[in-house]
């Protein structure tokens, strides 16, 4: 297995709305994502701290698909680089003004 990460970088003058990002950019990820990309599950976690010190923000939002296999990883990535992304990428200035940093890491368990 393997996570899917877009984690947003949080900056001095930030905005986040989690609001909309859980009840309009979610829905449209799914709807973008059926018959692409298969998941196993699809989820957002937000404001991500250090745990020793709940004042340092690490992240307002990130966005967590977890995926079978490396073939869906890569199914992702095409889509991701593909134009059918647009509407996705067009939707981010609706709910946050930080940069989303992509990752990927092997689910060991």
């Amino acid at each position: 297995m393997f996570t899917i990460r877009a984690t947003y970088i949080p900056k001095d003058d930030m905005s986040f709305d989690k609001k909309y990002y859980v009840t309009h950019h979610l829905p449209l990820a799914k709807k973008l994502l059926s018959g692409r990309v298969s998941y196993l599950q699809m989820y957002a976690e937000f404001d991500t701290c250090v745990m020793m010190n709940e004042n340092e923000l690490r992240s307002p939002g990130t966005f967590v698909l977890l995926v079978n296999s490396k073939t869906d990883v890569d199914n992702f990535n095409a889509f991701r680089t593909s134009d059918d992304v647009k509407p996705l990428r067009e939707d981010i200035k609706n709910y946050t003004n930080c940069v989303p940093e992509w990752t990927v890491a092997k689910v060991v368990m």
